[in-house]
């Protein structure tokens, strides 16, 4: 068990390039985070700087209140599991779970143990023979957080362990590592670039942007509270919609004239984004609360069975505004639709890309729920 401390962690490479802009993260005894965002944000940068595989260029790294900036990676007592499951080929399931154990110089029949008992764990008692070429994705993953946990080490770091497999066998190992890592307790990072799997794994999120932290807290309090566009738009699935607005004094007003009554604090006739999710636009017959109601086109409907996303035109706005209806909806292309914004799910971004608090409430909440 153990606590992570990241103070002021930044990365430059030899060729001028910073890949970490002063990283501030503490992790809890136990605690999984997740590190999300796009490609080249600096998550697996940061994942190899906590391994020991990366050199920090400035800041402090400390493992239980212990600096180990300056630490080799086999003294760090963290175990990786890899996107690639990196697993030894000529060996066994066993052999390979057992390798670091017999460079330690453990016993025999404490090998055997952990052994049998990591096997158990996994559900790989019957696979202990085989070679990693005759097993599948989701077993030769198993095999590798198998390697991982048998060293009984303080922390787990994971670099998209799942990236590999497909979409099905990814949701029965997101729930087998989340499962797994409750019952051991053992403090986890884990990066992944899927915001699914950071929403559903994390008992903490951390949203990553050019090298950035953009936001830090549980997954809920980033999906209703982002604190800017960028993690607005990365979690959440379909994105966001985002409408060009004016602020003034009752709200903002979009392109066309129409106006959002809300309690945002901007000066009269700043730039802004209104942003509103698919599944929280309701037809304006349902709405008590609304902030506007704004008359759509249908244009494209995409059924999904349970849900139908309705991809609809607001006159004068050139963007899709997607809203996520009922699948049982009877809503046809060329439809015309009277949707509500509610209140309660409008978010307004200043020109910088920063969320607007509209009440003093709001903000407390979602410092409470961070």
């Amino acid at each position: 068990m153990a606590t992570l401390r990241l103070d002021g962690i930044r990365k430059r490479y030899p060729n001028g390039m910073t890949a970490l802009h002063g990283i501030d993260l503490s992790v809890a005894d136990g605690e999984l985070i997740v590190v999300v965002g796009p490609s080249g944000c600096g998550k697996s940068t940061l994942l190899r700087i906590l391994a020991g595989l990366e050199p920090i260029t400035a800041g402090e790294l400390a493992i239980n209140g212990r600096r180990v900036n300056e630490l080799e990676p086999a003294a760090r007592d963290i175990a990786m599991v890899f996107q690639n499951y990196a697993l030894y080929p000529h060996m066994s399931v066993a052999g390979n779970m057992a390798y670091a154990l017999k460079n330690r110089g453990t016993p025999k029949d404490e090998i055997r143990r952990r052994v049998a008992n990591t096997a158990a764990l996994l559900g790989l008692d019957d696979l202990l023979e085989r070679r990693p070429r005759q097993l599948s994705g989701g077993q030769r993953q198993r095999v590798a957080m198998g390697r991982a946990i048998i060293r009984e080490p303080q922390v787990f770091l994971f670099d998209e362990p799942l990236s590999n497999l497909d979409a099905k066998l990814r949701v029965q190992m997101r729930l087998e590592i989340r499962r797994l890592q409750k019952r051991l307790g053992i403090t986890s990072v884990y990066v992944t670039h899927d915001q699914v799997e950071a929403m559903t794994l994390a008992d903490r999120l951390v949203v990553m942007n050019g090298g950035h932290v953009e936001q830090c807290g549980t997954p809920m309090a980033l999906y209703a509270r982002p604190a800017t566009r960028f993690v607005a738009s990365f979690l959440g699935s379909p994105a966001m919609n985002f409408l060009p607005v004016t602020a003034h004094a009752g709200g903002v007003v979009l392109p066309n004239g129409a106006q959002v009554a809300l309690p945002a604090i901007l000066p009269e006739g700043d730039a802004a984004t209104l942003g509103i999710r698919p599944e929280h636009l309701v037809e304006a017959t349902a709405s008590e609360e609304a902030a506007a109601t704004l008359d759509v086109t249908v244009e494209m409907l995409e059924p999904l069975g349970a849900d139908t996303l309705a991809y609809t035109r607001l006159p004068g706005v050139e963007t899709w505004l997607v809203v996520r209806l009922d699948g049982a909806h009877a809503a046809r292309e060329g439809q015309r639709l009277s949707l509500a914004l509610p209140v309660a799910h409008c978010h307004v971004f200043d020109a910088r890309g920063a969320r607007v608090p509209m009440t003093g409430r709001e903000d407390a909440e979602a410092l409470a729920a961070q």
